[in-house]
């Protein structure tokens, strides 16, 4: 008891007893104090009972209780978007092939995650075979961005309006040989970005007159422009090459010449027609179109459905 002028304090014991509650965590467990510390140490008072940690999960202890740390465990599979079980057992798939099997789950609103008793297992039909062409779609910036991979190694990359559907880029780049110098992309629908002049390093740049050539699709028709034609109408002659299969261009005045092939239709095995071909001079540019088949409509919205189904937006 200490009393002053104007109050009056009480000294209270410290009960260390409390302290004796307090346990280690397992990591500090396994550690040993290199030193015993002394009275001097620790400022004359007891020092505090330290007790046996059993290991978590062990049932070590009065009763078997476990006890929750605050470390994670099993992080790595925490992070793991498959698992081998959920995708089809993990028989000869690649990570690649399971990720794209979970990503398809997640997409058709399972979750991707294994299906239950009372679910539905999934149909061996509902599984792509190796022959056929492998199909990402991502949704974004109102595109549908959708990458092909075919057996053989070639892909190709095409973009259509997430509204109209219309075919707004495609791009395709060949298989070559393991060891081979790695093809460029050749642009099939849209432009390709153009390279950026470096003066310290180019010694010559394309002229900004030029032709330029680029095709632009419809949803009626096949549609390529050719720039910065400033000649006039009655110069340019648009015909069909029924024996190699191309739409020729040609001037009078032998200024400029272009074979223009659809691998669309090429690729269908269907032949072009000359009633199907137009074309017009307007503004220093030749639009020529030509009017797209029944077989390519249906093929390219089987390709939107079957990437649909598939498809992560973003």
């Amino acid at each position: 008891l200490y009393i002053s002028q104007t109050h009056i304090f009480v000294i209270m014991p410290i009960d260390y007893s409390k302290f004796d509650k307090i346990e280690d965590s397992d990591e500090e467990g396994d550690k040993k104090p290199s030193w015993t510390p002394g009275p001097q140490a620790t400022g004359g008072y007891p020092t505090p009972k330290k007790q046996s940690t059993a290991p978590v999960g062990s049932g070590g202890g009065s009763g078997g209780s476990k006890k929750n740390v605050l470390e994670p465990t099993g992080l790595d599979e925490r992070l793991q978007i498959f698992s081998p079980n959920a995708a089809g057992g993990g028989g000869g798939q690649s990570e690649m092939d399971m990720l794209a099997s979970q990503l398809e789950k997640l997409a058709a609103g399972g979750g991707g995650f294994p299906t239950g008793a009372g679910q539905a297992q999934p149909s061996a039909a509902s599984k792509k075979r190796p022959d056929e062409p492998q199909r990402f779609c991502v949704t974004s910036e109102g595109r549908k961005k959708i990458h092909t991979t075919f057996p053989d190694g070639s892909e190709m990359v095409e973009e259509f309006d997430e509204k109209t559907d219309v075919l707004l880029l495609r791009k395709v780049k060949r298989a070559v040989p393991l060891g081979s110098k790695e093809p460029d992309w050749v642009f099939e629908v849209g432009q390709a970005p153009e390279a950026s002049f470096d003066p310290h390093a180019d010694l010559m740049r394309v002229s900004a007159s030029n032709p330029i050539f680029l095709r632009k699709d419809t949803p009626e028709h096949f549609q390529w422009r050719i720039r910065n034609l400033a000649y006039p109408a009655d110069v340019y002659s648009v015909t069909v090459d029924h024996e190699k299969q191309d739409i020729v261009v040609r001037t009078s005045n032998k200024k400029y010449f272009k074979r223009i092939d659809i691998p669309d239709m090429r690729r269908l095995g269907l032949k072009l027609q000359e009633n199907a071909l137009s074309w017009k001079h307007q503004h220093n540019t030749l639009i020529i179109s030509y009017t797209r088949p029944d077989e390519v409509v249906e093929k390219e919205q089987e390709t939107l459905k079957e990437a649909d189904r598939s498809s992560v937006k973003m």
